[in-house]
């Protein structure tokens, strides 16, 4: 099946409305969320990239050490997190 110059242009029309859209809804979150929700967004998005590690551009016995890696990190935030809520 071969896609038309048109179709790529229309998917272009409606993605760029989305994400138009998102960064809208991204800037009125931003201006409400308080310092803890930021980060506990931060540290969800650090668990979907822990899940995320086992991907396939490492070899599978680096996976375990660049898993390990993120977690590391996520606790290093957590606790500047918790730093951070006394200052």
């Amino acid at each position: 099946m071969k896609i038309t110059k048109e179709a790529v242009k229309a998917w272009k029309a409606e993605y760029d409305l989305i994400n138009a859209a998102e960064r809208e809804e991204l800037k009125m979150r931003l201006a409400t969320e308080t310092v803890e929700q930021s980060i506990r967004s931060y540290f969800s998005m650090c668990r979907l990239a822990t899940a995320l590690a086992g991907s396939t551009d490492v070899p599978p016995e680096l996976q375990e050490a660049r898993e390990k890696h993120y977690v590391e990190l996520v606790a290093k935030w957590m606790l500047l997190a918790e730093r951070l809520k006394h200052v």
